[in-house]
């Protein structure tokens, strides 16, 4: 009998054929614990069935059960010969859907058959990608698992073409947290109801095996963020950068990443910005290694580090955002391709404090009053703003309402007041600033409202 560590429950090849009734050409002991339909890379022939063992996949043939083919086919039977697969034939007047479901409902208990903890045993020790194909076959839903950024990593059966990317249900779905990312299953509402428990169980699974890969992901991070720091602080040669897979010449970023604010001056609070920022860490480490480039990361103060070699840098960095928090900002140097690490991350350090909650702005992306007014100490901005809009706070939205619109008349709209009333309040405002029909009026207004928005984060 063919090796398995699958335990009592896998089923023998030529055994679950004639307990179909289906004709067996090239028998084989190979256990079946799924059926992969449609092996094109295989066989070509329409209608071909294929059955594997959990670690198979359609480019590796040895971690095949078998073929099941509508009718006889000499090549594949001298094939399975050789590989030692099985070959049984099905009658071309059953439907596919049929066979099917009923190599279903016999690998997988849902009727007379292996019981249910055969299939647990199954989930979990399957692999990823055949854990939903798993799934798929035995509730007979669509599934797909969905990274926070919004890409699909993998799927079975027919599925839409956008997802959902928080946990949560709906008409004709279920989207359950699935460690990085969700799982998201479609299909009718009985049938979403009836398979429920299996479906909690595969995403507590797919949580737990998420957490185990963070876990050993940050131990091998660890040894690059003594690294990264080292070379912010010019402690270090960018040559060591060659251990840690940056290959020399090659474009890179530097990112400065901080976490939705934590009110509160207490150790509570305190607690809770490191544990926001060790997320950050977990999610980036997430989304940079799925990203599959050179990449370090680390922390400092509140604040993550992150340098990766790009490919599309405005892309990487909003995707990057994305898979984190809402209410994160994000802030990323120019592309270097030199050892220059001090001066990007001044670089993200500059786009970080322009950047708002939500948003990942490039240093290059910075607009120049903005990169002006960054150089300066909050203490400088500060000074600028009461020496320059020394107005109450229903004034100051007025000015910024007025400023932003292309009319009086659209201004008072936007206000919900009288034009008469705004006009009031423009004549209070030019007794304090001057005449904001003066171009160094408006430029110093303009000059201070941009270092209080820059001030408020």
């Amino acid at each position: 009998m063919y090796p398995t560590n699958f335990g009592e429950n896998a089923i023998g090849f030529t055994h679950l054929m004639r307990d179909l009734g289906l004709r067996v050409l090239v028998p084989s002991e190979r256990p079946v614990l799924y059926l992969l339909p449609e092996p094109k890379p295989l066989l070509p022939q329409e209608g071909a069935l294929l059955l594997f063992r959990p670690e198979g996949s359609l480019f590796r043939h040895r971690t095949a059960s078998g073929f099941l083919l509508p009718e006889p086919d000499p090549e594949v039977k001298a094939f399975a010969e050789q590989e030692g697969l099985g070959l049984a034939l099905y009658p071309p007047w059953l439907r596919r859907e049929e066979l099917e479901r009923a190599l279903t409902l016999r690998l997988f208990a849902l009727g007379p058959g292996m019981a249910l903890s055969g299939l647990l045993d199954l989930l979990l020790k399957l692999p990823e990608r055949p854990l939903l194909e798993v799934l798929h076959q035995a509730t007979g839903l669509a599934l797909a698992r969905v990274a926070p950024w919004g890409e699909v990593l993998g799927f079975a059966g027919p599925v839409p073409p956008t997802h959902p990317k928080t946990p949560g249900e709906g008409k004709g779905y279920l989207a359950l947290e699935a460690g990085e990312g969700v799982l998201v299953v479609y299909g009718e509402e009985e049938r979403l109801r009836g398979a429920r428990g299996l479906l909690e169980v595969a995403a507590r699974l797919l949580r737990v095996r998420a957490l185990e890969k963070s876990l050993e992901r940050m131990q091998e991070e660890s040894l690059g963020e003594a690294l990264l720091l080292a070379l912010v602080l010019g402690e270090a040669e960018p040559e060591r950068l060659f251990a840690f897979g940056f290959t020399e010449g090659v474009e890179w970023v530097l990112a400065l990443v901080e976490p939705p604010a934590v009110p509160g001056r207490h150790r509570l609070a305190e607690e809770r910005r490191r544990e926001a920022t060790l997320e950050l860490r977990r999610l980036s480490g997430a989304y940079l290694d799925r990203l599959g480039v050179p990449y370090l990361l680390g922390v400092r103060g509140n604040r993550l580090v992150a340098m990766w070699q790009v490919h599309s840098p405005k892309k990487e960095a909003e995707n990057l955002l994305a898979a984190l928090p809402p209410g994160s900002r994000l802030g990323y140097s120019a592309v270097h391709a030199k050892g220059e690490v001090q001066e990007a991350y001044r670089e993200a350090l500059i786009a970080l404090k322009a950047a708002r909650p939500g948003e990942a702005l490039s240093f290059t992306g910075l607009d120049p009053v903005a990169f002006v007014l960054l150089q300066q100490s909050p203490e400088d901005l500060k000074a600028l703003v009461e020496r320059y809009l020394p107005l109450p706070q229903k004034l100051l939205r007025t000015l910024e309402a007025y400023l932003d619109s292309e009319s009086l008349e659209e201004a008072a709209r936007r206000l919900h007041i009288h034009p008469n009333t705004l006009r009031y309040r423009l004549r209070r405002m030019e007794a304090v600033l001057g005449p904001l029909s003066r171009p160094e009026t408006l430029a110093r207004v303009h000059l201070a409202l941009r270092a209080r928005e820059l001030l408020l984060g």
